[in-house]
């Protein structure tokens, strides 16, 4: 079996396999400031609206995506989801950063576990050895109510990941390595299990980008297999990559599998540069371009944002001098939360400018204008960029 087949069948009490729809019981339920408001107003239209006990501590709300709130109508919003949770006693964040890096770092995710979330990113939760499924505000309210959800199995994809990483390259070049070859559709139906040598190199703040990235390719969810495991033989499709041939990447626009060597867009004016996000906001992520940006300024036609991906992660890079190093640089340092991901605060575009992001989606008008353009890196090539004001080789500060 794959090992999502393996942590179903566990659910359920019995096997099950590629295409078999079940029930089952979910192990968390997270939703954030921008799915919440929806999945209160459809569980206020059930007949009962009591969340039973055995749910309740499974249910995380945490405010990350226009957080803290710069208008009036996302304030109102928060304020009646910090109602609805005082008033049924659901654990709510605030202030403490990105909902998914929050879920992990607070122990709220483990390994075998199947979480759903209202955010198109859950299966990140892969990197934990975890099922995460996104879906909409009102499936989210049926699992507040239930405390379990159908899902339709996927099909297995095996990605196995082998070699060494070659000077300036990273993780989030090996996720854009990816998805280039899957295609934005590759994944539909399917769940991406990622092994081999490399992959149980990574430590989980490493492998953020490569999980986040499998939502990019339409998957239904990713998960890493544990150092030493071998894969089953239920895969319906094999994918192998040799890290070791990888150079700096980038996705550019409007589509995150229009991947090309970072060579073969270098030069490109830059009016912005955004280091973050559930993808890119870990320390391991700030240490690189700490690294980079030390003694250096960013460029004066260019604006660079960074936002650690929480509290913990923010604090620690307070203790390590890399905030120091950011502000010297000239770089913006903001409090964490989305920031500039979904383009609705902190960062937003106007037409014709151009944005180096460590993100997860290069969307048209995903960070502002539908005029402007978005090019997803690796933090390395984003601190390079940030610092010439144009797309450029990390190789050149390495």
């Amino acid at each position: 079996m794959t090992v999502v087949e393996e942590i179903l069948s566990k659910k359920v009490g019995r096997r099950v396999s590629a295409g078999d729809q079940v029930v089952v019981n979910v192990d968390g339920v997270m939703s954030h400031d921008s799915s919440t408001p929806l999945a209160i107003e459809s569980f206020n239209k059930f007949e009962e609206r009591v969340i039973p006990r055995s749910v309740l501590d499974k249910i995380t709300v945490v405010f990350d995506h226009v957080y803290p709130s710069p208008q009036e109508r996302y304030s109102t919003f928060q304020k009646h989801v910090r109602e609805f949770c005082k008033q049924h006693g659901i654990r709510l964040y605030e202030g403490e950063g990105v909902c998914h890096s929050v879920m992990i770092e607070k122990g709220h995710v483990k390994k075998g576990d199947f979480i759903v979330g209202g955010d198109s990113h859950t299966p990140i939760y892969g990197v934990k050895g975890a099922i995460g499924v996104g879906m909409g505000s009102t499936d989210v309210s049926a699992c507040w109510r239930l405390g379990n959800t159908w899902i339709e199995l996927p099909e297995g994809l095996l990605i196995t990941l082998s070699g060494d990483l070659a000077r300036g390259v990273y993780p989030k070049d090996v996720a854009l390595a990816y998805v280039r070859e899957l295609t934005c559709k590759g994944g539909i139906g399917k769940a991406l299990e990622f092994a081999g040598p490399f992959t149980e190199k990574l430590s989980v703040e490493e492998r953020m980008p490569i999980g986040a990235l499998a939502t990019e390719a339409s998957a239904v969810t990713d998960v890493f297999l544990e150092s030493g495991s071998k894969s089953g033989s239920g895969y319906t499709e094999k994918m192998e990559i040799d890290v070791g041939e990888l150079e700096p990447l980038v996705a550019c626009p409007h589509n995150v599998d229009n991947v090309k060597p970072v060579t073969e867009v270098a030069g490109r004016k830059v009016d912005q540069v955004f280091v973050g996000s559930c993808a890119n906001g870990m320390v391991c992520d700030l240490a690189v371009v700490a690294k980079i940006l030390k003694g250096r300024k960013v460029h004066s036609g260019t604006r660079m944002i960074i936002i650690p991906a929480t509290r913990s992660i923010y604090a620690e890079a307070y203790k390590k001098g890399y905030l120091e190093t950011f502000m010297k640089s000239g770089a913006v340092v903001c409090w964490p939360s989305c920031g500039p991901c979904l383009g609705r605060f902190e960062g937003v575009l106007s037409a014709g400018e151009v944005c180096v992001s460590t993100s997860n989606r290069n969307f048209r008008g995903r960070m502002g204008s539908p005029e402007a353009e978005i090019y997803l890196a690796s933090p390395a090539t984003a601190a390079a960029s940030a610092i010439e004001g144009r797309i450029t080789d990390p190789r050149d500060y390495l």
